[in-house]
This record gives structure tokens, sequence and C-alpha cells, in this order.
């Protein structure tokens, strides 16, 4: 339904990567022929098709394809350890894998214990001036050739009918250190209502930038937040520019400059990547944050050095994906929330948001984005001092719940329910969300994963404010955030335990020197008398290399005689980070 309207009523917007414009209706198009090729494989509705694809023209294809016959996404990073995409591939029990020409021997390793399942190779270069030949390909009795199936394929021949409430539109694992991933069974209602919420958020200024702006998407797709805002731009009708490497900044600015996107969906560590490549305060893009937290003085780096301002959101994949938003930085820019309300009073004029859409697209992405970058520099020098930060701009919130969404505050030390009338007096608790983007549950079983009341705790401690603007003050959970990776400490203490020399390991993040806001794994670990003297730390190290993702292998492992313990004989978590502040200052 999102790719149907986008191709009707935005025909010359679509996806952009690797210099390929392929539009909204050629988008649609391959959508449908993939899904009648795919179906051709006989596969049923339900069943899983799991992906190992990078931000890609091809990532958005298949998800559409996916849908249409009703069979369910599984995206799996391609940076994880062939055990951990294994255990994943054996829980979901795929019928078909799709991956990327550098991918396919790792896929076939992954998949190798499940009998039937088919690959389908793609390239990047596919869409591309330059594709690379058939005999780039790998020879295989169990590869078949994406460009080719949709080649050669018709349109599906019927609709399969799907129930939004229960069918499953996407498995989306998270966390999995351990190989006991849980995957997250969200339907095509939540992922929908995720997508209008995402819309929504920023009030009446989506009316007025349907189907005009590009957006520079520099996220992966196989992460929830990436998923999620891939449907919710496609919604909009905006151009999306595909980022493949989220980590090439080089590529990010020469697209920026080429295709002057309005807006820019990343993560933190990128932005301040960004900020220090030098690339000139030219840019001027509104900047949508996520997946880890945002810290304020990067916010101000950023903002110098490429002439962005950026908001803040939260999720998870529990949640598909987002719940809050900061829009806050909006009011700043027009100088304050009076002229934040008479430009909203004005916007609602019946007919004056159509006027000012239609004058837009008929402007053209391209101008259009050279004009907004104009008017940004206009409006920063003359409202956007930070003269307003104190009482327009909410900096280190969250934002407000999007809406729809259920909140529930509870006490962390009595489990109780935390007020409304107590919380906007200063009491915090642990944020449980609910709504309609809400997870029927962890696969396989519906409910899983939720409270007796339906809620997800999510593990984050907030407070509000009076305004109503949340803030995230701490973690139940000893989660360790790579980059905006989340890595679960307690998932690798486990795999320590499973190492015969090992007698007991801890997991801790000590904060990134060269990223701010993101943290780098190390490890303690106390060895049985046996083995002292015949392990080491690269020994455990290396054996936790082939267990887990790239990003979640430790930075330094530290042999010590015994671990702190609390009172209760567990791992005392707090001092061993305060001791690895000082064990491991140069990592």
């Amino acid at each position: 339904s999102i790719l149907s309207a986008a191709a009707g009523k935005y025909p010359d917007m679509g996806l952009i990567c690797g210099g390929c414009h392929l539009p909204y209706p050629g988008v649609k198009d391959q959508a449908e022929r993939l899904a009648g090729a795919i179906r051709g494989l006989g596969l049923v509705k339900g069943d899983r098709v799991v992906t190992m694809l990078p931000t890609s023209i091809q990532f958005v294809i298949v998800d559409y394809a996916l849908s249409m016959a009703g069979l369910v996404h599984v995206p799996l990073s391609f940076l994880d350890s062939v055990e951990l995409l294994r255990d994943k591939i054996n829980s979901a029990l795929p019928g078909t894998v799709v991956c990327t020409t550098e991918n396919t021997s790792r896929a076939q390793e992954a998949v190798n214990m499940v009998e039937g399942v088919r690959i389908i190779v793609t390239d990047i270069k596919d869409y591309s001036d330059a594709p690379l030949p058939d005999s780039a390909f790998p020879v295989h009795d169990r590869c078949l050739r994406m460009r080719d199936m949709i080649k050669n394929s018709g349109p599906l021949d019927r609709a399969e009918v799907i129930d939004v409430t229960r069918d499953m539109e996407t498995l989306l694992f998270t966390g999995g250190t351990t190989g006991v991933a849980k995957g997250c069974m969200l339907t095509h209602r939540n992922v929908y209502a995720n997508a209008i919420q995402n819309s929504y958020a920023v009030g009446q200024l989506e009316q007025i930038a349907k189907g005009a702006i590009s957006v520079l998407m520099g996220i992966p797709f196989f992460h929830s937040y990436g998923h999620v805002l891939m449907h919710s731009m496609t919604l909009l009708g905006f151009n999306q520019i595909l980022v493949p490497d989220p980590r090439d900044s080089e590529a990010m600015i020469e697209a920026i400059k080429k295709y002057r996107p309005v807006v820019h969906v990343g993560v933190p560590a990128q932005f301040m990547k960004l900020a220090g490549e030098k690339a000139g305060n030219e840019f001027n893009m509104l900047a949508l944050s996520g997946s880890a937290a945002l810290p304020p003085n990067l916010v101000r780096e950023y903002e110098d050095r490429c002439g962005g301002n950026i908001m803040e959101g939260y999720g998870l994949s529990e949640m598909t994906a987002v719940t809050h938003l900061n829009t806050t930085v909006l009011t700043r820019l027009l100088g304050g929330r009076g002229m934040y309300h008479l430009l909203n009073m004005l916007l609602k004029v019946p007919g004056v948001n159509s006027i000012v859409n239609r004058v837009f697209r008929a402007m053209g992405s391209l101008k259009l984005g050279k004009l907004m970058n104009v008017i940004n520099r206009a409006i920063r020098s003359s409202f956007g001092s930070r003269r307003f930060h104190k009482t327009a701009e909410k900096r280190g919130s969250i934002g407000i719940p999007h809406p729809d969404t259920g909140i529930c505050l509870r006490n962390v030390e009595t489990d109780s329910v935390i007020s409304w009338d107590d919380a906007l007096k200063g009491q915090t608790g642990e944020l449980c969300l609910s709504g309609p983007q809400r997870m029927l549950g962890y696969w396989p079983e519906p409910g899983s994963g939720l409270d007796k009341y339906g809620y997800v705790r999510t593990g984050d401690i907030v407070g509000i404010d009076k305004r109503g603007y949340f803030y995230v003050v701490d973690r139940v959970k000893d989660m360790i955030n790579v980059s905006g990776y989340k890595v679960y400490s307690r998932e690798i203490d486990d795999l320590l335990s499973s190492h015969p020399a090992v007698t007991r390991g801890a997991a801790v993040g000590i904060p990134d020197p060269e990223r701010e806001g993101s943290e780098r794994v190390v490890v303690y670990v106390e060895l049985d008398p046996g083995y002292k003297g015949g392990i080491s730390g690269d020994d455990i190290k290396q054996f936790l290399a082939s267990k887990v993702a790239r990003y979640a292998v430790p930075r330094a492992v530290k042999v010590v005689p015994e671990l702190p313990l609390t009172g209760m004989q567990k791992v005392d978590k707090k001092l061993l980070r305060e001791r690895a502040l000082v064990d491991f200052p140069d990592i």
C-alpha cells in the first residue's frame, strides 16, 4: 500500500544509489515481478526469507516484494559472525536467503545445515551504469540471480490476502551475541502504523514537503530504525539517497553536494565523523538522529561545522522502531514558540498546505534543496542563535511520544506504577511502552516479551520535565552501545562462561575516545586454576571473535586473579567500569 501510493502520487521521486535513480513506479514494477518469481519457488504465505543486504535499491525492492507475496522478511546484518548468522537462520528456518555477491560464501556457510534453502544473489552494481557480467556471479545449484528473476518474471498474478493485525511483515532479530537472539514479530499493522507516526511527528511540515524533497539515508536498513524510516520516507514520497556503507563519509559528502538533501537520517557517530571531515558550513540539513544517545556537545559541533541542526529520536525493535521524537530544534530555528505556533496556524488555513506543496514539487527536489539551504542559513543568522536554547529547545531530551503510543512508568525498586503527576514532579522510572507499533512478541510465541498489561519493558529509566518532554537518565541493564549497535554484556558473559578455562567473566563498556556517545567493549576474566598461565587475553578475544558480531568483539581482555563481587555474589560491574578506565586508558 505504501509503495503503491508513492508510485501513484509521486512518479518522479524514487531511490538514488550509486548514481542510479529508480523512480517509485519502477520500484513497484520490479517488486511485483520479484514477488511473482519468489512465489514461483514454491514458498507459501508466512514463509520466512532472510536477507543479508546493505542499504540499497535491492533491499527496498526485496522488502516490498516479500510483503506483496505474503512472506516474512528477516533482515540480518552481514556484519554478524557466520555462527551468529547460522543461529538466527536456524531459528527463523527460512525458505530462501537473499545476499550480495560479496556475502555469497558466508550465506552458503550459514545455511549449510538448513535443507532446501535457495540463495538469491544480487550485486550493488546491478543498479548502475556498469553492472557485473554474468561470469562474475557464483555458479551453484542453489544460487539464483535476482536481476534475472525480475527480468524473466511477470507481476504477481494475485495479491495475497493479509490479516494486518496478525500476519508478520518482518521478523527482526535484536541482540543475539550468544546465539539465542530474540526475533521481534512485527505485523503489517506495526510497520504501517509506525511509518505514519513518524511522518506525523513533525506536524504540518510533513504536509508541505510530501513528494518534494530528497533525504540522505545514512543508516543500515537491516536495523529497525533504518527499516521503518525507509517505509516512512516512501510514504512521504521523498527521494531517498541510499548509502550502502554508513561509514563512508566521503561518499555521503559527495551525495550531499550533488543531490542537496534537506534531511539526513543517521546516527551520532556518523554526524561526529561528518563534523570532523571539514565538509564546510554549507550543508544546512535537518538531521534525524537515532539508535544511540546524542551528546549535547556533538550537536553544537555539528551545527558549527556543517551548518545543520539535529532532532533526536528514541525507540527499540520491540516497538517496530520509533516511539519518541524531539522536534524542538524547529522551534528554536523559527525564533521561539510564538513564531512556531503562528506558522502552524497559517499552514492550517484551508488550501495553504496544498498550494505550498504544489509550488515545492514544481521546483523539483534539487532546486528546492538549494533554496532550503539558503533559507536555513538566513534563519540561523536571524533566529537560530543559542539565546533560544533555554526557552525553546530541549537539548538532551528524546522528545515526546508519537501519536497513539502508550506510556507507563514503573518504579525500579517496587515495580509500582508512577502517576503522571508524580513523574512531572521529578520521579523517574522504567519506561514501558505499548501502542499500534508494539510487536506481537518474541518469535515464535505471541505475547512473549510483554508484561501482563501488554507493555514492553524497555530497561531504560526516564524522567519527564514539566512540559512533558522525556529524558533517559539511566539504564537498568548493562547494555553497551558501540556506534549505535547494541551489545548485551550479559550475553558476552554467558559466552565467557562457556569457555573451559574461564571461571567467571564480565564485559563492560567504556567511553570511546574517538566517538563521543559510543563505547568500546572490554572484558575481564577469572581463570580456572588449572589453566592459569596457559591462556592469554588474546586467546579469549579470539574465542569471542568467532562467536559475536565484529562490533561486539572486545577491544581488550584482562586476566585477573578474581573479579569484584557484590554482597549478592554478583560481579560488580559498576566497580569494573571504574577500574576499566584505569586499566585501559589507551585502547
